[in-house]
């Protein structure tokens, strides 16, 4: 644990001897992160860009301040800087000064792209993490570079000497102090090392700022948007909405057009109302995913009850899963609006999203309500629940908790050691969460059939509606 090596209060030091370049991001970012995850990698980053925009290319902080910075509990950001050093990215020293300690962070850059897939241990591990043939070629692919054969071709670069005039033997002699002191200083300077970095054996926004901001009249106070809160939800949108640079200028021209400042709401209605414009009914993509393979809790044909309903979850999208709710009609502005923040906002993964759904409009009447749906997600996000089975045990935890409150709450007022004997109401819930019955595969081959032909009928709807939109374009 973190107490036993660092504290809140320990200072360190962190520092580079070179200078990250975009390869080197480019190399971090699809080589590196894949096998240390995103929080290490953020970790790196975060000491990266802090070091490289001080002139002395060092930082000195409290761990408390790097807490700060990052959102990071420091169990986390200790277990986390175990993996860069593991790595080869970290370097870590410590030193004791009147009773408590200094780290000294020397941060290294990563292996150039050659180096890191002709290492066996780290091209099989990145192999591994991948589980893709295919999406390892294609990685490995984008950092290839076309050689071209000179052998049958004649060399006539110039030389130096023929470009430049010869310097007389008593011009590099000095004879000034200070000159003399300048040559021959030894001071370290920044310099790519060819040596490949050592590790430890022992243990998704395409997207040009600076463009959009070119593409902006000048009456758009530009440092309105260069706010990180504003920044994040420009990104943001871009992605889910899949809007060009140019594009999103637009939006935010339209959003701003009677107001000064950034009204990150109207900024949203904007692009939805563009987006509209460019797609016509079609539900953006970000509601269309399915559940990560990596993900997944059911690795197998699923037999029982309780395995169907998992499976249906984790195959189905949750745009895919409101239209079936509503016979195929047209998914509702609002609800489209509060999937795609419960993916995006909340991080919930889309099989865990259908869970969410299906227990809401289970208890809620077949209405979305966005207080509800977000209440719930900001507490399975605090649980980091990721899995179909994990969103559904936590329910039915928390259903069984909630009707024991509600029993005690309405229980009417009885003289001590009479029992109650009269009823509690209760709110109609999924039979997933209810029916004790419903992990074995009770259930009769009449129902099951009747189940399957229900949901074809329903597939069969949407592939007719997406065919009449295709005609219609």
């Amino acid at each position: 644990m973190h107490w036993k090596e660092v504290l809140p209060s320990n200072r360190y030091v962190a520092y580079m001897s070179d200078h990250a370049n975009s390869l080197d991001h480019d190399v971090l970012a699809m080589l590196y992160q894949p096998l240390i995850g995103s929080l290490a990698y953020s970790l790196y980053m975060t000491f990266c860009v802090d070091i490289q925009k001080q002139p002395t290319k060092k930082i000195e902080r409290t761990h408390k301040a790097l807490m700060t910075l990052t959102g990071q509990h420091l169990d986390d950001i200790f277990s986390e800087r175990k993996k860069l050093e593991a790595i080869g990215l970290l370097t870590v020293y410590r030193k004791k000064e009147d009773e408590e300690y200094i780290y000294y962070y020397h941060l290294h850059l990563p292996m150039d792209a050659a180096d890191f897939f002709k290492d066996d241990l780290l091209s099989v591990f990145l192999y591994n993490k991948l589980g893709s043939k295919d999406h390892y070629r294609e990685l490995r692919q984008s950092f290839t570079i076309d050689t071209f054969d000179t052998t049958d071709l004649d060399n006539v670069t110039q030389g130096f000497n023929q470009v430049f005039t010869s310097i007389h033997p008593s011009e590099l002699k000095s004879t000034n102090p200070d000159l003399l002191e300048i040559l021959s200083s030894s001071d370290p300077l920044v310099g790519r090392s060819k040596a490949k970095i050592p590790y430890q054996m022992e243990e998704e926004v395409d997207f040009d700022f600076q463009q959009l901001l070119a593409y902006l009249p000048s009456f758009i106070p530009k440092d309105e948007l260069e706010n990180s809160k504003n920044q994040r939800l420009i990104y943001q949108l871009s992605f889910i909405y899949k809007l060009s640079a140019e594009e999103m200028a637009n939006v935010i021209q339209d959003a701003m057009l009677h107001a000064e400042k950034l009204d990150l709401e109207q900024l949203r209605t904007q692009a939805k109302r563009r987006y509209r414009m460019n797609e016509k009914d079609e539900p953006p993509r970000l509601g269309l995913r399915k559940q990560p393979d990596e993900l997944k809790s059911l690795k197998k044909v699923p037999e029982t009850n309780e395995e169907k309903t998992i499976h249906y979850f984790e195959t189905t999208a949750p745009i895919e899963y409101l239209e079936e709710l509503s016979d195929g009609a047209k998914v509702y502005e609002g609800d489209m609006d509060i999937i795609e923040r419960l993916i995006f906002e909340y991080k919930l993964s889309p099989g865990v999203v259908n869970v969410l759904l299906d227990y809401i409009f289970m208890v809620n009447d077949k209405k979305l309500s966005k207080a509800l749906a977000f209440k719930i997600a900001g507490h399975w996000n605090r649980k980091k629940i990721s899995t179909v089975k994990e969103a559904m045990e936590l329910a039915k935890k928390e259903n069984q908790k909630s009707q024991e409150f509600q029993a005690k709450k309405d229980r009417p007022f009885t003289p001590k050691n009479k029992p109650f004997s009269g009823a509690v109401k209760t709110e109609p819930l999924p039979k997933w969460m209810t029916d004790e019955n419903w992990q074995s595969d009770e259930g009769t081959d009449e129902d099951l059939e009747k189940a399957k032909q229900e949901a074809a009928r329903y597939r069969e709807m949407l592939r007719k509606k997406k065919q009449e939109q295709k005609g219609e374009s």
